[in-house]
């Protein structure tokens, strides 16, 4: 089983994050913002540095997180420039020695059956060019974009009918797009799997908010019993605040919580 952490869930100071990680016992950590700036926007000498400083802690880089396609499906600009993002998201992936880079499925503007051809359309140039890269494209359920729910997922990845196709599946992302993450949305998808995030959620006086992994209402034992037999990434991303407004805070409960249920399961 390998555990991961993203970073700026702790800090957006990367040292400050990495030493949190190490303290944590957790091998891996993901990349998304370091310093208040998205990595794919980072230079090739300052990528240097960034991995110099995981190996300065003994770590390993997880993953790569790309925002490729969270953007509107008609805005041929932000199309084009998504495109580069995702090129520039493949190039910095092989520098880690990474296999795959998530990408969405465009901000949502209504049921995915009427866009899903749109989605498959505009899907093509990224799948060719992860084809020629020899890089998986991992699809992450987002309940703001067409694609939330695992049902939702399988529609388009039986559309999409690729090989270079997989999930980064969200539980949290599920339960806020009105599904029930485990086992319904998670049966539908598990067979492409590669990643997982990891945040739990529950609704209270009729809101839907973020919880420590544990706490909210998604069956976590059930789902993470079924994902620890697999060759799947677990990545905390616990978006839950507590009431300190820290992010390290919140993110150290999740974990608590989640080596908790981890306990549980492995003891069963």
């Amino acid at each position: 089983m390998r555990l991961a952490i993203i970073s700026d869930e702790i800090s957006q100071d990367f040292e400050h994050a990495l030493k949190v990680v190490k303290e944590l016992g957790v091998g891996y950590v993901e990349l998304r913002t370091l310093w208040n700036r998205y990595v794919v926007d980072f230079s090739d000498s300052e990528l240097h540095e960034v991995k110099s400083l995981v190996e300065r802690y003994e770590l390993g880089v997880s993953h790569i997180c790309s925002p490729t396609f969270k953007i509107y499906i008609d805005n041929d600009r932000d199309y084009e420039k998504h495109l580069s993002i995702l090129r520039r998201a493949i190039e910095i992936t092989k520098f880690f020695d990474l296999e795959y880079t998530r990408i969405f499925t465009f901000w949502w503007q209504g049921s995915l059956e009427l866009y899903v051809d749109k989605i498959v359309e505009k899907f093509q140039p990224a799948i060719e060019m992860a084809e020629k890269e020899g890089i998986y494209l991992i699809i992450e359920n987002e309940y703001s974009c067409f694609v939330g729910t695992g049902n939702e997922l399988k529609l388009l990845i039986d559309k999409l009918k690729s090989r270079w196709i997989r999930v980064l599946w969200d539980p949290g992302n599920a339960f806020f797009a009105r599904e029930t993450p485990y086992p319904h949305g998670y049966s539908k998808v598990r067979d492409y799997v590669m990643y997982m995030h990891l945040k739990d959620a529950a609704v209270e006086n009729g809101r839907f908010v973020f919880k420590p992994i544990g706490k909210g209402m998604i069956d976590y034992e059930g789902q993470l019993k079924d994902a620890i037999n697999k060759n799947i990434i677990l990545s905390l991303e616990t978006h839950y605040v507590p009431p300190s407004g820290s992010r390290e805070e919140g993110t150290r409960e999740s974990f608590k919580g989640l080596m908790d249920v981890l306990r549980r399961v492995l003891e069963k």
